[in-house]
Parts: structure tokens; sequence; C-alpha cells
């Protein structure tokens, strides 16, 4: 990866190489855009990023997670991606 590619960057480019993960920009002005895993139309997992730290949220049931690096999210995701707990 490029020294000056963000952390918002790598992420992207670690989610998107999987299928069903896109680009969402914020719909509030000021608002952080979002790496989101879409179902059926729907949003089932978001990932932000706030400089270094990296956020998972699940709107059901409305839990947020925080992990650190790349590697904890991709493993995070594994564990958890179309569960519903």
């Amino acid at each position: 990866m490029a020294q000056h590619e963000s952390l918002f960057d790598q992420v992207g480019a670690a989610l998107t190489a999987r299928p069903g993960w896109r680009y969402e920009p914020s719909t509030s002005p000021g608002g952080a855009p979002s790496w989101c895993l879409v179902d059926e139309g729907e949003i089932e997992l978001s990932v932000s990023v706030e400089g270094d730290a990296i956020s998972i949220f699940r709107p059901e049931p409305g839990a947020e997670v925080a992990v650190d690096g790349i590697p904890a999210l991709m493993t995070w995701i594994d564990q958890h991606q179309g569960r519903g707990d």
C-alpha cells in the first residue's frame, strides 16, 4: 500500500475485495462516509474510520464495536458477518 494512503482507503480496499461491500457517502452534512455491507438493499454492517480508529456498526441490534487495525477488522467480520447476534 502507498505510504500516504489513508486508513479509510486501506479499509475500503480490504472490504471492497469482498462481495457486497460498497462506499456510502454520509447523508449528514459534515458526516463521515463509511464502507457498508449491503444485503437485499439493507445495510447489514457499516465500517467507519476516524483518525486511527476503526468502528463497526450493526444497525440490528444497534451495536457499535471498535477494532484495532485492519487484521482485527477482517477477523471480526469473518466471525460476525451474516449473524444476527
